[in-house]
């Protein structure tokens, strides 16, 4: 397992659009996603997982990345972070 953590700078926190882009990203990856933020974890490859965290302007995510190209994944969902979130 590999760990990411992004810090969210996006005003309007997660939200549905970028919350779309994440979790298409986790589906395509092959991977299994675990994201937790504030206590809370989801499944990244769940759209509505994801908004229920409702995770706000300044929330740290920390995803959990599982599969057989782990680390390629968690390096492409750090970067994807960076642009979405």
């Amino acid at each position: 397992m590999v760990m990411v953590t992004h810090k969210i700078s996006d005003p309007n926190g997660l939200h549905a659009v970028n919350a779309a882009g994440l979790a298409r990203f986790c589906m395509e990856s092959g991977c299994r996603v675990r994201v937790v933020c504030k206590g809370s974890a989801a499944d990244a490859r769940q759209l509505m997982g994801l908004m229920r965290l409702k995770a706000k302007r300044g929330d740290v995510l920390e995803f959990e990345v599982e599969g057989a190209s782990e680390e390629w994944a968690a390096k492409e969902l750090k970067t994807l972070a960076g642009e979405l979130l």
